[in-house]
């Protein structure tokens, strides 16, 4: 930095701290520096490099953003809630009350205390009633909680944890050579996985030698049984409510399902599929599978799905009405559903999408335009935001993080609606920009009493 360039910095920030507490005091030196303070509303903001550094603080919170690296949010007041985003996604944390986490790519740490404990008055109990879950998938599997201590697994040598896959309980000794997954009722053991492997428990029973031979029963909701695995199969699955469905699959020529009101036919390896589903009143027929596919309801001439993909289709069903054109090139979508309406087209997926959402309900009023990688356009009630040119954020239109780290790094021109209705923007990373109904140039100084740009 020269020495000029310096001593103006250095004069703006002396004004700026000498300014009269009541007062309100803006200087602006693009693109070093720009320094907002307002003691009435009780809010600061202050920024360097455009939007490479910036920080807020308002009563409720304070917000650091050095772009990308990291963003750190704090709310203001006795009840801890802060949260940090680390080259979003990459890494993430959060810190409440009752609540801390780390993210690292797959590696993840959350402490929280034990059901039921409780501090003094309702505030979060002591250290040592807490528990701890430290997880790098599918790696490393720490546990700890005040009524089973400690527990350190390191897959695939050793894993003995509970809750993890949808099963109650995992535990391994050098994966696959002993493998063993315990269900309510029910115990997997494999030896080495996949191939031999015995069922037990309290519902469970079966032998598997996969893929010769495998027999599976599962007490009152399960029977499964097969013969050179995929080639021939037989289960029969109990349906809540709806009974027995038997499955017979024989591969290549021949599948079917029948009972608890479904009957399905298919011939030759997705060939012909035709389906009588009476829990869903539907019919569909399809040649071949998944590719031309037609469903209309029971009793109905009219089909409600029609597809022939990628060229074609349609589907229209519980208020919700989608098309394609030439799959992925144009679809559109609607739905109409009691106060709720949701409108979407869309080119190439995600390269050009138009959106609508209105509620009657909640009084949601939203629309959405993105372009990649040109321009995103949003509207909520009667807030009007956006960017050109639009990158991650025509993506991933929703995405805080991205939001928050990435998309002001590439935002030329960027526009927003003040609470009171004015419309802000800026270009070039705050170069020349409209602020309150007046423009603001590089170069500003406001003390309270006057203007200067």
């Amino acid at each position: 930095m020269s020495s000029p360039t310096r001593l103006a910095v250095a004069g703006a920030l002396a004004l700026a701290l000498h300014a009269k507490p009541s007062a309100a005091t803006d200087v602006k030196l693009w693109p070093l520096f720009r320094y907002v303070r307002d003691d009435a509303a009780g809010v600061l903001r202050w920024s360097m490099f455009g939007p490479l550094i910036e920080f807020t603080r308002t009563p409720e919170a304070r917000d650091l953003r050095i772009r990308p690296l990291i963003s750190l949010h704090q709310r203001r007041g006795p009840v801890h809630d802060d949260s940090a985003q680390i080259l979003y996604p990459l890494a993430s944390s959060r810190w409440e009350e009752s609540y801390q986490s780390f993210r690292f790519l797959l590696w993840t740490y959350r402490t929280r205390p034990r059901p039921g404990a409780e501090g003094a008055g309702g505030a979060p109990p002591p250290p040592a009633e807490w528990t701890s879950r430290l997880t790098l998938l599918p790696f490393v599997f720490y546990r700890h909680s005040p009524e089973r201590g400690t527990s350190l697994s390191l897959f695939p040598f050793w894993l003995d944890v509970d809750n993890v896959l949808g099963y109650q309980h995992v535990r391994a000794v050098m994966f696959p050579a002993y493998l063993r997954l315990t269900e309510p009722g029910v115990e997997r053991r494999y030896y080495p996985f996949p191939f031999f492997s015995r069922v037990g428990g309290a519902l469970g029973s079966g032998v598997r030698v996969w893929p010769f031979y495998g027999r599976t029963e599962i007490r009152g909701t399960d029977r499964t049984r097969y013969v050179l695995w995929p080639f021939a199969i037989r289960s029969d699955r109990l349906v809540p409510g709806q009974g027995w469905e038997r499955q017979r699959l024989y591969l290549p020529a021949y599948a079917t399902i029948d009972g608890a009101g479904r009957d399905t036919r298919a011939y030759g390896l997705f060939g012909y599929v035709h389906t009588v589903d009476t829990r869903r009143g539907v019919e569909s027929t399809a040649s071949p599978w998944p590719f031309v596919v037609r469903e209309r309801d029971l009793g109905d001439t009219e089909y409600r799905v029609w597809r022939v993909f990628p060229v074609y289709g349609r589907s229209e069903g519980r208020g919700i009405t989608s098309r394609f054109y030439a799959w992925p090139l144009y679809r559109t979508k609607t739905q109409d559903d009691e106060g709720f309406h949701y409108r979407r087209r869309d080119v190439g997926l995600v390269l050009w999408r138009r959106q609508r959402v209105t509620s009657e309900q909640s009084g949601r009023d939203e629309d959405l335009m993105t372009l990649f990688p040109l321009l995103r356009m949003e509207r909520r009630g009667d807030r009007r935001f956006g960017q050109a040119p639009s990158l991650a954020d025509s993506l991933l239109p929703k995405n805080r993080g991205v939001l928050d780290l990435w998309a002001p790094l590439y935002g030329l021109f960027r526009w927003d609606t003040r609470p009171d209705g004015a419309l802000d923007w800026n270009a070039a990373w705050g170069l020349l920009a409209r602020e309150d109904r007046r423009l603001v140039g590089p170069w500003h100084l406001d003390l309270g009493g006057g203007d200067g740009g």
